[in-house]
């Protein structure tokens, strides 16, 4: 994991995974189609946020973001 300036960066199954804080402390989930890796990262944010269609990536809620975080960097730590 690489965190700078309220962005991380996690390789999940060598690929990137962008997440970002949003102005209201939410955070951004993103990362190129593939499906693997989408099967790893969709169940860790559903239920804690909602998809976004006109961006492509998920939304995680203030209050689930640490926990978000850890489990991302705990999926890229198995890579």
């Amino acid at each position: 994991m690489f965190q700078r300036d309220g962005v991380w960066t996690f390789s999940v199954l060598g690929v990137t995974v962008r997440v970002r804080e949003l102005p209201r402390n939410n955070i951004a989930i993103y990362h190129q189609i593939c499906e693997p890796v989408r099967e790893l990262v969709e169940p860790i944010c559903r239920g804690r946020g909602f998809w976004s269609a006109q961006f492509n990536n998920w939304v995680v809620f203030e209050q689930f973001k640490g926990l978000v975080l850890e489990e991302l960097g705990r999926l890229a730590g198995k890579g």
